[in-house]
């Protein structure tokens, strides 16, 4: 049965922050490769074969063509020891405690928060909020926020009035439906497409976020968090479109890219070194 309808006002009741960066698409530095093992090289046995692997970037072709395997046997290399461990901090020190103390009352850790958005012609959105993983207690709504802008970052954060913050990691799942295209797929099946009724809700640029609740209990956790990515988007969504729209375009760009100049598999070299003999006699392969 359907819940009265709600939706959040024109002034926030959660203080909520997004304190980690938005990605905006843009590709990360190169890793800095580990320095590989120095040791001669004893054997080199090299075959070729031709490969295919998944592509890139989902809906392109794989990635096709010849990649040599390389087996390298390799003298038993120096190892230094690693590094001594660090010594455990005083925990009878002043200063070491009251910092311990601190952390545990303004950082509460990051609570878990599972939410399942399905995105309808990309400005209407189904939610269904399950507090703590629980289904129980869930409750479901609509709402006139596309959910895809609430990719690109892991952790929410409520700022509370005492000056401590709780930090809420959002596990979202996402679908993404086009009722006309459903519809097309539909009557090519031979078969009806019933889009699901859509209850009215104000216009997003006109009236900020807004939600109209469809089942649940409202004394639920699952509805402090409806409230909290609400308020999130009212204070956030320039934001969070701009990135969204950054991530989209770099992905295009990518796509273009790699359309252009296909990758080939890369070359693979496996070194490796014989070990000490077991108690068995049998050698071990480091």
């Amino acid at each position: 049965m359907e819940a009265e309808a709600g939706q959040s006002g024109p002034t926030p009741k959660w203080d909520v922050s997004i304190p980690e960066p938005i990605s905006d698409g843009a590709l990360a530095g190169q890793i800095e490769e580990l320095g590989s093992v120095v040791a001669p090289v004893i054997a080199t046995h090299t075959v070729q074969r031709v490969v295919t692997e998944d592509p890139p970037i989902p809906g392109q072709p794989p990635v096709t063509g010849a990649a040599n395997l390389t087996l390298q046997v390799i003298a038993v290399p120096d190892v230094s020891d690693p590094p001594p461990q660090l010594s455990p901090l005083p925990s009878g020190d002043p200063v070491v405690r009251a910092r311990i103390e601190e952390l545990s009352r303004t950082c509460r850790g990051t609570e878990l928060v599972f939410v399942s958005a399905t995105v309808y012609d990309n400005h209407r959105t189904f939610l269904r909020i399950y507090p703590h993983g629980q289904v129980g207690d869930e409750v479901t709504a609509w709402s006139n926020v596309d959910f895809k802008m609430f990719s690109g970052w892991p952790v929410y954060r409520v700022n509370k009035s005492d000056g401590t913050s709780q930090d809420y990691g959002l596990l979202l799942g996402i679908g993404d439906v086009q009722t006309a295209t459903q519809q097309r797929v539909a009557i090519q099946a031979g078969r009806e497409y019933e889009a699901p009724p859509i209850p009215a809700l104000p216009d997003l640029s006109a009236s900020g976020p807004a939600y109209h609740i469809v089942d649940g209990n409202v004394g639920s956790p699952a509805m402090e968090t409806l409230e909290q990515v609400h308020d999130l988007f009212r204070k956030e969504g320039a934001r969070m479109t701009a990135a969204h729209n950054a991530r989209k375009q770099a992905e295009d760009e990518r796509k273009a890219q790699l359309l252009v100049n296909p990758p080939k598999p890369a070359d693979v070299t496996i070194r490796y070194w014989k070990g000490e003999p077991n108690a068995n006699g049998t050698e071990v392969a480091e």
